[in-house]
């Protein structure tokens, strides 16, 4: 459901912290410039989780709220514009993701929210994934790359590129036997066939 100025109800949690704090909770914050779901609010099929926009971009991206989806002023306007009401929402919580565009392997890495107990098992499906070409064939990448993506999961979408074709070794012929002629003591008549 997508709501237009929504007004925030601070869920009782909150309220209970800011009286902690010494702090007056309302129970309800209208649309002005100081409430915390920004002008836009799509409201999701859990109860009391939104994707909405914030007064607070700092915390964006950020474990800072209590479930819901914060997002830029731009970002919520141009999603509330385009997704009907009644759009099917999937959480997913799996710090590594891959996929396929116009032949090209992408990985996109997340810090854990938590230890996972299968995180070596979503390691190895993505590995097993990008392994394969759009087309299902066996494709050879850059595991340095991939490795770098993983160690530092700061959630960018990255190319991963195909291990570079070795370049081809160009003999120098004239050299190669001048160098084994070296190695046998300058006895070139060795390499030559022999007098009848």
């Amino acid at each position: 459901m997508r709501i237009e100025n929504p007004a925030w109800y601070p869920p009782e949690s909150v309220r209970q912290e800011a009286v902690a704090r010494g702090e007056e909770a309302p129970a309800v914050v209208p649309p002005v410039p100081d409430n915390p779901l920004g002008d836009d609010a799509i409201l999701l099929g859990f109860d009391g989780y939104l994707i909405h926009g914030t007064n607070r971009p700092d915390g964006i991206g950020m474990r800072a709220s209590r479930g819901c989806i914060r997002m830029f002023p731009e970002d919520i306007e141009s999603l509330f514009a385009r997704v009907p009401g009644g759009t099917q929402v999937n959480i997913i919580d799996q710090p590594i993701k891959t996929g396929w565009h116009a032949g090209m392997p992408y990985v996109q890495a997340y810090q854990p929210l938590e230890v996972q107990e299968n995180g070596m098992a979503q390691l190895l499906e993505a590995l097993m994934l990008l392994g394969q070409s759009a087309d299902g064939e066996s494709m050879a990448l850059d595991y340095q790359q991939l490795r770098g993506v993983l160690d530092v999961p700061d959630g960018q979408v990255i190319a991963i590129r195909p291990v570079p074709e070795p370049e081809p070794v160009v003999a120098d012929t004239e050299s190669e036997t001048g160098s084994i002629n070296e190695h046998l003591g300058g006895q070139q008549g060795f390499l030559e066939a022999p007098e009848v």
